[in-house]
């Protein structure tokens, strides 16, 4: 049986480009050779294995029994393999060193890199990033896949294959004109939130939900609106807010530089809340760049995050 296991690591990654991309042709593409190579290579590893992993007769290309068997060990196999020239890179080199591939969600990136990045530039020059904005569902499957290192995102999603740090605990405020109802009073409990007139993020954000939570309402119990916009920047409902009136719901880091008519508006305690952590796999072989990435986080953050009481707070979950 061990003279029939006789397979490169090339071929494995190979594997796993069919499997996510569904077609031989867009994984050839992927991975920057012709389809015919892919073809023979998946070939010579099926041959080697005694299996046939894929069905060619289905459109998208699925796993066969086999292959489903197999996939997930194949991935930790790559995935332990992508741990040695770290390994002996660090043997050489001093410091925090390498490269990281970070992700982060559309409600944290505008607010929270402009911070981050100066930090990292001073601290830990010697560290390369490469930084996508994600919702968190690709995130997660991102991670799976091995196509990114960490996220940043809300948390908790207890997802047992990710291992989870909270950062800091962000406090939410209400924007509204300052001739809104609400801007009458000093602090707003939940229950005088109405839905009638409040800006959402779309569906597919997880703010968009936890601002549901907030408001104690579904969207099967809606009233009749005039104007129903979802979208998928705060900026824009901060936007609409400015011009048009309504309101929405903002995380503190999303408040520093607001303009115009209107004004912010704190709650009763406890204080509606998210939290914030990184997001990666168990066992990460660049625990030392995450390592770095977390400091710098907490480094970058105004002193009330770093310092935020949860006695005060009521951490909205993840849905």
């Amino acid at each position: 049986m061990a003279a029939r296991l006789n397979f490169s690591l090339t071929q494995l990654e190979y594997f796993i480009a069919v499997k996510r991309h569904g077609h031989f042709a867009k994984a050839a593409e992927a991975c920057h050779i012709t389809q015919p190579t892919l073809s023979m290579q998946i070939q010579k590893l099926e041959e080697s294995l005694g299996v046939i992993l894929f069905d060619r007769t289905k459109k998208p290309i699925l796993l066969t029994q086999a292959g489903e068997k197999l996939f997930s060990q194949v991935q930790s196999v790559i995935y332990e393999a992508k741990k040695i020239p770290d390994i002996v890179e660090a043997e050489h080199t001093e410091g925090t060193h390498g490269e990281l591939t970070l992700a982060i969600i559309p409600t944290i990136a505008p607010y929270l890199l402009p911070r981050l990045l100066p930090v990292i530039e001073k601290r830990f020059r010697q560290i390369t990033l490469t930084i996508l904005e994600l919702q968190t569902h690709q995130i997660v499957d991102a991670l799976n896949n091995d196509e990114i290192d960490v996220g940043i995102l809300a948390t908790p999603l207890k997802i047992p294959q990710l291992f989870e740090r909270p950062l800091y605990y962000e406090p939410f405020y209400i924007l509204c004109r300052k001739g809104h109802e609400l801007a009458q009073r000093k602090r707003v409990k939940y229950s005088q939130l109405k839905f009638n007139d409040i800006w959402l993020l779309k569906e597919g954000h997880c703010l968009r939900h936890q601002v549901l939570d907030v408001c104690s309402v579904k969207e099967a119990q809606t009233s009749k609106r005039k104007f129903k916009f979802e979208s998928g920047s705060l900026e824009t409902l901060v936007n609409l807010v400015e011009s048009y009136g309504g309101y929405t719901l903002l995380p503190q880091l999303a408040t520093e530089k607001l303009r115009g008519p209107t004004q912010l508006l704190e709650f009763e305690k406890p204080i509606p809340a998210r939290e914030v952590g990184l997001v990666y796999r168990r066992e990460h072989y660049k625990t030392n760049l995450i390592d770095a990435l977390s400091e710098s986080i907490t480094q970058c953050l105004p002193s009330e995050l770093q310092n935020t009481s949860l006695k005060n707070l009521d951490v909205i979950p993840v849905s």
